[in-house]
C-alpha cells in the first residue's frame, strides 16, 4: 500500500483516465494504440497496474491482482481523457451540425476578453502591469508611489537596482559611450551649422533628463546626424528669409548670424520638447504606424547620402555652400575640386579609412566589439597629437578653434519672442516625427532583448523632457542614436545609470578638457560624420524589397529620390504622403477571394492558392479580408458582382442561387457599408438569389441586429462557419430539385405516387439541423 504522500499523484492519475467496456469501436482504437506502440499489456505483473496518464492500458483479467473487470465479467480498458476528446472531435467531424450564431451582449464580450488577457497580464512585473492597465484604461495609479513610478520610469528600476551586480556594467557602458559621444557630438553640431560646443551641451542635460524620464534602459540619446541635418536645413531657410530684410545676415560667419542661428536652435529644442510631451500625454504614440518601413528606410537612406556628401567639403578642404539637395552639393563640390588642400585630404581620408576599419572589425569579430566605440576617440586623439606636435594648424590644416570652457548657460529666456514660428514649426514637426521613429524602433528592439515593456507614449514624454530641459541649457534637438545605443547595449548597460555616467564624462570634458579639443582638425569631424551615416544607407533592404514586394520597392525608391532631390523637409513630406496613400489604397481596395473546399476536409481556402479546391454549382463563396466601411464598401460590392458573373459563366446552372460571404476577417462595419449590404440584398433577392453570412463577429451581429438587417435577411442565414452555410445551401437546392422533379412526375402520372416518392426521399435525406429560429 502506498504512503499518504502518493495519494495526490494517484488522484491526479485517476482524473486523467476513465474505465469503459471494450466494444468494437474501442477495440479498434486500442488496436491503433497497439500498432503505434502506445499500449501497455496488463498481463505482466506491475505493468498491468500502470495507469500512466496519457496511455491506454488493456487489462485482460488473467491476473486476479491486476484485472479490471466488472461484475458481469466484461473486460474493460482505461482510456485517457485526451482520447475521449479526440474521439469527440472525430465524431463531430463525421456528424457535424450547423451551430447557431449566439446572441451575446457587449458586457459578456468584454468580460470574456478580460478573462483571456488575465494570464498574459499576470506574467508581467508590477510596473509593467501598471503601465499595461493605464494604457488600456483599466485602472489608474492608486498610491503616490504608483504615480511616481508611472511618470518617472527611473523610480522603477532604482527601487530594484542591485549595486553589486549591475553598477559595474553600467559604469563600463557609460564610459564607453562617453568616449564615443564627445567627438561625435562635436561633429554633428558642425553638421547642424552650430559651433562645436553646442554638441557637447546637447550631450549633457538632455541625457540626464532622459535617464530619469525615458522608458528605455539601453537607449543612448544625444545629437544624431539626421536630426542635425534637419536643423541645418530648416534654420538655414529661415535665416535666408531674414537676410532679405537684414543685409548683415548675408554672411553666415558673422557674429550676428551665428547668434540668431543659435537662438533658433534653442527655440527649436524647446518646441520639440513641448510637442513631444503633448503628444505623449495625449496617448498619440501610435502615430508612427502610419509610416511604412519601406518609405522610412528610403527616406533615411537618401538623407544619409546627403549628410555624407555635405561633409566631403571638410575632407577635401574646400568651401562649398550649405545645401540639402544632392545635385547642388555635388555641383559645387566639383567646381571647387581644383582648390583641394592635399594635406587636409590625406588626413581626412586616412581618418575615414581608420573609422571604417574599426567598425568592420568590431562588427565581424565578436571579441573586438569595443573597437566600434574606440574608432572616433582614436582618430580624435591621433589628430590632436599631430596638430599639437607638428603645428599643423599653422600649415593649412583647419582646426575646431576656441571652445568656451565651463557648463552651458541658462537660456530659457531666449525661448521668446519667436518671429518665424510658422517656418520653425515645420522643422519641429519633422524632427519630432523622425526623431521619435528612430528612438522607438531602437527602444523596442532592446526592450524585447531584455524582456521589459516600452510604452510609446511614455517614450514621447521622456524625449520631450530631454529636449525641453535641453533648450534651457543651450542644447539643440536630440533623439536616440542607432550606433551609440548598440554600443551601450553591447557594453552591458542595464539602466539609466549608464546615461548618467556618459553625461558626467561630458561634463568633465566641458570643465577641464575643452582646450585640448580646440586642436581637433575639422577634417576628422567630417570623417566621423561620414563613417556614422554609411550604415544608414539601407541598400540591402532595397534589394530585399525588389525580390519580395515590387510595390514596396517603388515606395522605397520614391522616398529615397525625394529626400535627395527635393530636400529633407520635402522629402519627408513625400515619405509621409506615400505612407498615407498606401494606407488609403490598402483600405479602399481590400483583398477579396473566392473560396473552395479542400477535398476531404471542411476547410475553405482561396481557389487561387489552392486550384484543386472544390467549388459548387449555384454557390459562390466570397471572403473580404478587411473591415467594411464607407471607403471600400462599393469596391466590395463590385467584386461580389464580378465573382457572381464569373461563376454564372463557368457553371452548368443557368444562375447562381446563393452568395455566401465569409465575414471572418471583417472586424468592423459602419452604416455606409450596411446601406450597401442592404442594396446588395435587395438586388440579389430580385434576381432570386440569396445572400448568406458566415462567422460574423459580435460587433457585426450587433450592428446587423440594431439596423434590422438580421431580421430582413433571416437569422437562419447567419452561420457560425462556412461549412455550415454550404451544407444548408446545398440541402436547400436539393429540396428545390426534388420538389421540381416531383411536380413534373405528377403532371405525367396524374396521381400522388410521385409525391409519396419525393416525401420518402426527403425523409431519408440526412438534412443538417439549422440554427434556432430558422425557417
Amino acid at each position: 500500500m502506498g504512503s499518504d504522500a502518493s495519494k495526490p499523484q494517484a488522484q491526479a492519475a485517476n482524473e486523467d483516465v476513465t474505465s469503459e467496456p471494450i466494444n468494437g469501436s474501442s477495440s479498434s482504437i486500442a488496436a491503433s494504440y497497439v500498432a503505434s506502440g502506445s499500449v501497455e499489456d496488463g498481463s505482466g505483473g506491475e505493468q498491468g497496474n500502470s495507469t500512466t496518464p496519457g496511455h491506454v492500458v488493456i487489462l485482460d483479467g488473467s491476473d486476479g491482482n491486476s484485472s479490471h473487470a466488472n461484475h458481469n465479467g466484461v473486460r474493460s480498458r482505461i482510456v485517457s481523457k485526451h482520447r475521449h476528446r479526440l474521439n469527440r472531435l472525430d465524431e463531430d467531424a463525421a456528424h457535424s451540425f450547423p451551430y447557431p450564431v449566439p446572441e451575446q451582449s457587449i458586457a459578456q464580450s468584454d468580460h470574456g476578453s478580460s478573462k483571456r488577457h488575465k494570464k498574459d497580464v499576470a506574467s508581467l512585473d508590477k510596473w509593467d502591469r501598471l503601465q499595461y492597465s493605464i494604457t488600456n484604461c483599466t485602472r489608474l495609479p492608486k498610491t503616490p508611489g504608483d504615480w511616481i513610478g508611472f511618470f518617472l520610469p527611473a523610480y522603477r528600476w532604482l527601487k530594484q537596482y542591485n549595486v553589486r551586480t549591475t553598477l559595474q556594467k553600467d559604469i563600463i557602458a557609460g564610459l564607453t559611450v562617453g568616449v564615443m559621444i564627445v567627438p561625435q557630438s562635436m561633429s554633428y553640431a558642425k553638421l547642424a551649422g552650430l559651433p562645436v560646443q553646442y554638441g557637447l551641451y546637447s550631450s549633457l542635460v538632455p541625457i540626464y533628463l532622459y535617464s530619469l524620464f525615458g522608458s528605455s534602459r539601453q537607449l543612448a540619446v544625444g545629437p544624431v546626424a539626421l536630426v542635425s541635418l534637419m536643423v541645418s536645413t530648416g534654420l538655414s531657410n529661415i535665416m535666408a528669409k531674414r537676410a532679405q530684410s537684414d543685409p548683415t545676415l548675408m554672411d553666415a560667419t558673422s557674429q550676428n548670424y551665428i547668434d540668431q542661428y543659435v537662438i533658433l536652435a534653442i527655440q527649436t529644442s524647446f518646441l520639440v520638447g513641448v510637442l513631444n510631451i503633448g503628444l505623449g500625454l495625449a496617448r498619440l504614440g501610435f502615430i508612427t504606424i502610419f509610416l511604412s518601413h519601406a518609405v522610412i528606410s528610403g527616406f533615411i537612406s537618401g538623407a544619409a547620402i546627403i549628410i555624407g556628401a555635405s561633409q566631403l567639403k571638410l575632407i577635401f578642404g574646400v568651401n562649398v555652400e550649405r545645401s540639402d539637395l544632392i545635385y547642388e552639393i555635388l555641383r559645387d563640390l566639383f567646381k571647387s575640386l581644383g582648390q583641394t588642400n592635399w594635406k587636409v585630404f590625406v588626413m581626412g581620408s586616412l581618418s575615414l579609412i581608420t573609422l571604417i576599419s574599426f567598425k568592420q572589425i568590431g562588427k565581424f569579430v565578436p571579441r573586438l566589439k569595443w573597437m566600434q566605440a574606440l574608432g572616433p576617440l582614436t582618430v580624435t586623439v591621433i589628430g590632436i597629437i599631430l596638430v599639437a606636435t607638428l603645428n599643423l594648424d599653422e600649415r593649412g590644416i583647419d582646426v575646431v578653434g576656441e571652445i568656451p570652457q565651463g557648463l552651458p548657460d541658462f537660456t530659457a529666456g531666449l525661448w521668446t519672442p519667436m518671429d518665424n514660428i510658422g517656418d520653425l514649426f515645420v522643422t519641429v514637426v519633422s524632427i519630432v516625427l523622425i526623431g521619435f521613429m528612430e528612438s522607438i524602433a531602437i527602444a523596442r528592439k532592446f526592450a524585447a532583448i531584455h524582456r521589459y515593456e516600452i510604452d510609446p507614449s511614455l517614450e514621447l514624454v521622456g524625449l520631450g523632457f530631454a529636449n525641453l530641459f535641453g533648450g534651457m541649457f543651450q542644447a539643440y534637438p536630440v533623439t536616440g542614436s542607432f550606433s551609440r545605443s548598440a554600443v551601450n547595449n553591447d557594453s552591458g548597460a542595464q539602466s539609466g545609470i549608464a546615461g548618467v555616467i556618459t553625461a558626467t564624462l561630458v561634463m568633465i570634458v566641458l570643465l577641464v578638457l575643452t582646450s585640448v579639443f580646440e586642436l581637433l582638425p575639422t577634417a576628422i569631424l567630417g570623417a566621423i560624420v561620414i563613417a556614422g551615416v554609411i550604415g544608414l544607407v539601407d541598400y540591402p533592404e532595397a534589394i530585399n524589397l525588389w525580390k519580395v514586394h515590387k510595390k514596396d520597392f517603388l515606395c522605397w525608391l520614391c522616398a529615397f529620390l525625394g529626400s535627395m532631390f527635393l530636400g529633407v523637409e520635402l522629402g519627408l513630406a513625400v515619405a509621409v504622403g506615400l505612407s498615407l496613400l498606401i494606407v488609403l489604397y490598402e483600405s479602399a481596395y481590400p483583398k477579396t477571394a473566392v473560396l473552395g473546399r479542400l477535398k476531404g476536409t471542411t476547410v475553405y481556402r482561396n481557389i487561387k492558392q489552392y486550384p484543386d479546391a472544390e467549388v459548387f454549382d449555384g454557390i459562390v463563396l466570397i471572403r473580404v479580408d478587411a473591415p467594411l466601411y464607407f471607403a471600400n464598401a462599393q469596391h466590395v460590392r463590385e467584386k461580389v458582382r464580378k465573382y457572381r458573373l464569373a461563376a454564372e459563366e463557368s457553371s452548368d446552372m443557368d444562375d447562381v442561387r446563393f452568395l455566401i460571404m465569409d465575414m471572418t476577417p471583417v472586424s468592423h462595419i459602419d452604416t455606409s457599408a450596411l446601406h450597401v449590404l442592404n442594396d446588395m440584398y435587395d438586388n440579389y433577392r430580385s434576381r432570386n438569389q440569396q445572400l448568406c453570412f458566415s462567422n460574423p463577429n459580435l460587433t457585426l451581429m450587433q450592428r446587423f441586429d440594431a439596423s434590422g438587417f438580421t431580421d430582413k435577411v433571416g437569422r437562419h442565414l447567419f452561420f457560425a462557419c462556412t461549412h455550415d452555410a454550404v451544407k444548408w445551401c446545398l440541402a436547400d437546392m436539393d429540396m428545390e430539385t426534388l420538389s421540381a422533379h416531383g411536380d413534373a412526375e405528377g403532371e405525367h402520372s396524374g396521381d400522388g405516387e410521385s409525391e409519396g416518392v419525393a416525401s420518402a426521399i426527403a425523409d431519408d435525406l440526412e438534412s443538417p439541423a439549422v440554427p434556432a429560429g430558422s425557417s
